[in-house]
């Protein structure tokens, strides 16, 4: 076992090193916390890995809005004097070697981070604890993506949960009276705190896995393939938590409006807490409050917002106790045998908003403009990828992740297996959405699909949802009728 770097007279006793990931804020960050209270000396630093990001589908709208996070907290974490190293390395594979390297030459005794979950990240973290037990360096990974530990809630006979309702019954039961209470930021250390870590030179010259170490993650290309949509949202923590604060004066209509893609009646709160800029904890302290502590009952509006946060705990933990959704497979085995299309054509169609029906492709296009689309629309054309068009929900589960703007894995491939009823707690194979009762439904008079769909502006409220032939407008890709009792065919089929 390698021996530490001797220290110089005068130097902090404990060093800490956080290595940040998805959790891109001061506040309640539970690795920054521990590692203030317990270090005399704090540092951070983060990993850019482009080629993994991208193999794991990663698209430019989820990466910038990452990277400028990553920029605000820079600036953050610099006003208490606390450094932020950054690294870019290609590959996952090369992080623990990558930071056994900027440990030994920090002289760092101890590195701390909050824990992810998908496969290949777990995998990462025991191979970068491995190498710094080789060199002597305890690693220490905090539980904070989720509010308790994936794993930690099971069945009675110890299995994890396969269905969200027992599993939200079993949370509330075990952990409804916890606090979660949020984590203060950390302390701000004496201007001569910066005197104990080298400059970017220093770290440059000897780590030869690095490509590049910016002096700040503003020299970065944050953009790879370059993308606007992301400047629609405002990075950072601040104004993460401008959007709860906001939301918290709405929450009380939460189960009433949250359907309508026409109006601001969900909490759009999404890429701050995948990136990181605003806690769960934070978002289930507020609501809590707003429902007088209690997980059900009371708020309508706050507990349907409440029972939302667990679904996207469960999803955190179905991927720990079910890592085969890591390895691009359904979770119910005898759904690998569904029959799907092939129809290149179908699915350009679909992706481009181009498929004649027009929720539909009012949808799409609000993905592709603004990198981000209403939850109820998530299910609507994931349904009618699935279920209609016969297509392959991965390549909806992919397509999702180029684009938005808050892919999470977790909670992504979920969803789609939800919709294509091949998953955990799946749609039954027998439901297929309706996009024409679904538009009428909830965007009655037509102004979403008038704000996305311009060709249809001028038809009446009657006509929008389905429209006539119309010149500039295609006809719809498919019959919903027939392709509903075609999917339905195929799936009877599967369980007979």
């Amino acid at each position: 076992m390698a021996e530490k770097n001797s220290r110089s007279a005068g130097a902090p006793k404990r060093r800490g090193l956080v290595w940040l990931r998805n959790d891109l804020r001061c506040a309640d960050n539970t690795a920054l916390y521990r590692a203030d209270k317990s270090c005399d000396a704090l540092a951070a630093i983060f990993i850019a890995c482009p080629q993994t990001w991208r193999s794991h589908g990663d698209g430019d709208n989820v990466v910038a809005f990452r990277l400028r996070s990553l920029q605000l907290l820079q600036d953050e974490l610099a006003k208490r004097n606390i450094p932020l190293y950054f690294l870019e390395l290609s590959s996952f594979e090369q992080v623990p070697a990558a930071l056994a390297q900027v440990v030994h030459k920090l002289d760092v005794d101890v590195l701390l981070a909050n824990a992810e979950y998908p496969l290949n990240e777990q995998k990462r973290d025991q191979a970068v604890r491995a190498a710094l037990t080789d060199i002597a360096v305890p690693v220490e990974y905090c539980t904070d993506r989720t509010l308790i530990p994936p794993g930690s809630l099971t069945t009675n006979s110890g299995d994890g949960f396969k269905v969200f309702t027992p599993f939200k019954r079993a949370f509330i039961v075990r952990h409804g009276d916890a606090p979660f209470d949020p984590l203060p930021t950390p302390r701000a250390r004496p201007d001569t705190h910066r005197d104990f870590w080298p400059e970017w030179q220093v770290l440059e010259a000897e780590n030869n896995l690095v490509r590049s170490i910016p002096k700040t993650v503003g020299d970065y290309d944050v953009v790879p393939g370059g993308t606007d949509n992301v400047l629609e949202w405002p990075v950072g923590e601040a104004a993460g938590l401008r959007y709860l604060e906001d939301f918290s004066t709405k929450i009380a209509d939460y189960l009433e409006q949250r359907d309508f893609p026409g109006i601001e009646g969900t909490s759009r709160l999404s890429p701050y807490l995948n990136c990181g800029a605003v806690s769960i904890r934070q978002c289930v302290q507020m609501a809590l409050e707003e429902n007088s502590g209690r997980w059900v009952g009371k708020s309508e509006g706050a507990g349907t917002w409440l029972s939302e946060l667990l679904w996207r705990e469960f999803y955190q933990h179905l991927v720990v106790n079910f890592p085969r959704v890591c390895r691009n497979q359904p979770f119910k085995p005898e759904t690998e045998q569904v029959p799907w299309s092939r129809s290149e054509h179908d699915f350009e169609r679909w992706c481009a908003g181009e498929t004649g029906v027009p929720i539909v492709d009012a949808a799409m296009r609000q993905l592709n403009q603004t990198g981000w689309m209403h939850n109820r629309l998530r299910m609507v054309v994931a349904s009618f990828l699935t279920k209609n068009l016969l297509i392959d929900w991965r390549r909806g589960e992919r397509y999702f992740m180029q684009q938005l703007v808050d892919a999470d894995f977790a909670a992504n491939n979920g969803g789609w297996q939800w919709a294509a009823s091949t998953g955990t707690d799946a749609v039954p194979y027998f439901r297929v959405f309706n996009p024409y009762s679904q538009s009428k439904k909830f965007d009655a008079e037509g102004d979403f699909i008038r704000a996305y769909v311009p060709e249809l502006a001028k038809l009446s409220a009657r006509d929008i949802h389905c429209p006539p032939p119309l010149q500039g407008y295609p006809q719809p890709i498919c019959n919903v009728t027939d392709s509903r009792k075609r999917a339905i065919e195929v799936f009877a089929n599967l369980k007979s």
